[in-house]
């Protein structure tokens, strides 16, 4: 498959997805300030110009109330200093209702500093009438009634200079574009640094694919980050381990068929996994001196020389299907944890973990296939038992030694010490307390020990070998999961 090329980088689509969202953010905050400000600002004209006509009609009520006529002078003078007051009005007049001035104020500095445009003539009075109906640029006219107790005797016009305020939104405006230029090279290098990171761990597990889509089985990612992608490193480890297993399965199943003829041997060695040509010699009682390349395991001896009592009260196809179905799942379960069946005769079945599958927990995967055994013998015999078939003296006891294999064959030491733990166990049942069936799992005090954290065994007795020497036996008392 031709590999696809990259046109635009996962660290540059991230980069812009987060530069492009602070962009949004910094505009929509640009917008609301500036919005806000001119808000503001109106308000804030709007509450002096109210102010102006409340103390101009209180004015009103102080100079003038009970007489017909208005001393305008006041007025005029009142409102210079109101104009001096507020820096922002450029002028303001008292108009009564037909629109004729009687009183104002004008603002000249502000006038010749803001709008040097504007020529101020020598007819003072009439300069009010055309500065009140100009249209100045950066001003705001505000046009007020002047009322006593609810009645208006007369209006107020006002105009403001906006440019003060215009200076401080200049100020606002320029303080966020810095603000916002800050921020962008902030949120870039921000973005930048985290595209980078995200996609720097997944270069890694990219390279690892490559490597695993090479052939190379033994590689590892190595990502530190405790988030998703550190999970999916982990997950991409495990792969690799589990499929590492399943080719050295492969390769076991392969090594096994290449010695078989036919189709038929292909199945049984798939099913059963038994290596036919070290079978025969073991049987005829062959066993190889130690060596150096000698291969350590745990052996499982499950002892059937009590089945046939059992088997023989069943009809013969019934019993065909017992005795394939027990095989089978002995098959079945120490291959599911990656043992092997080494021999399968008619007095017992002796499975292998540690050759030819190499793990570092053989022993607890031999103890939990052993368990798994167990249980299903249990089943079928107390369906039998519930069918009304009699049982009687049916015995199959599991022994667990530690062993050794030198060129496809087992050592002597641990057959020796099977024979002689069955012996014990014979002897035991015919002379002590009788039961019609038991299975129960037996091992050295080697084997104990490696699995306390999974079962408890209590002490049987000291078996006696041949040779004068002695190993303890222990039996299984309860199981820890």
């Amino acid at each position: 498959m031709r590999r696809r090329k990259v046109k635009v980088s996962l660290k540059v689509k991230i980069t812009a997805l987060i530069f492009g969202l602070v962009i949004l953010t910094m505009a929509a905050v640009f917008t609301y300030t500036i919005n806000m400000n001119i808000t503001m600002m109106q308000n804030e004209i709007g509450r002096n110009a109210r102010k102006v006509a409340e103390s101009l009609s209180a004015l009103r009520l102080v100079t003038s109330w009970k007489s017909d006529e208005v001393n305008w002078a006041v007025y005029d003078k009142y409102m210079e200093i109101l104009a001096r007051l507020d820096r922002n009005i450029v002028m303001m007049a008292v108009v009564d209702e037909k629109k004729a001035v009687k009183a104002h104020a004008i603002n000249y500095d502000m006038l010749k500093k803001d709008f040097k445009e504007l020529e101020v003539p020598g007819d003072k009075k009439g300069f009010i009438d055309v500065l009140s109906d100009t249209n100045l640029k950066d001003t705001l006219k505000v046009t007020m009634p002047i009322q006593i107790q609810g009645a208006s005797f007369a209006g107020v016009v006002i105009k403001f200079s906006k440019k003060s305020y215009i200076n401080r939104m200049n100020i606002m405006i320029l303080n966020m574009i810095i603000l916002t230029i800050v921020l962008l090279g902030a949120g870039f290098a921000g973005a930048w640094t985290l595209a980078r990171l995200i996609t720097s761990n997944f270069g890694i597990i990219a390279a690892g694919m490559r490597k695993v889509a090479e052939g190379d089985l033994h590689v590892e990612v190595n990502v530190k980050t405790n988030d998703e992608v550190g999970v999916l490193a982990d997950d991409f480890n495990r792969m690799i381990i589990e499929l590492r297993e399943k080719v050295r399965i492969k390769d076991a199943f392969e090594t096994v068929a290449d010695g078989l003829k036919d189709m038929d041997g292909l199945k049984n060695a798939y099913k059963v996994l038994t290596y036919q040509e070290m079978t025969d010699k073991i049987t005829r009682g062959y066993a190889p001196p130690p060596s150096a390349d000698a291969v350590n395991a745990v052996f499982v001896f499950i002892d059937t020389s009590s089945f046939m009592s059992f088997t023989f009260e069943l009809l013969s196809e019934e019993m065909k299907g017992l005795i394939e179905k027990f095989i089978e799942k002995i098959a079945l379960t120490a291959l599911e944890y990656r043992g092997a069946v080494l021999k399968v005769t008619g007095d017992y079945v002796l499975l292998s973990f540690g050759y030819p599958f190499k793990h570092e927990d053989d022993l607890k995967r031999a103890f939990i296939s052993t368990v798994e055994i167990r249980k299903e013998i249990v089943s079928m015999v107390k369906g039998k038992l519930a069918m009304g078939y009699e049982i009687d003296d049916f015995r199959i006891n599991f022994i667990m030694l530690n062993g050794s294999i030198s060129k496809s064959f087992t050592d002597k030491e641990s057959g020796e010490k099977y024979k002689a733990a069955l012996d014990y166990l014979n002897f035991a049942a015919k002379y002590g307390e009788k039961k019609k069936y038991t299975t129960d799992v037996y091992s050295s005090r080697e084997i104990a020990a490696g699995i306390d954290n999974l079962a408890v065994f209590e002490p049987v007795d000291t078996v006696t070998m041949p040779d004068g020497s002695g190993f303890e036996l222990l039996k299984l008392k309860a199981t820890k999961f």
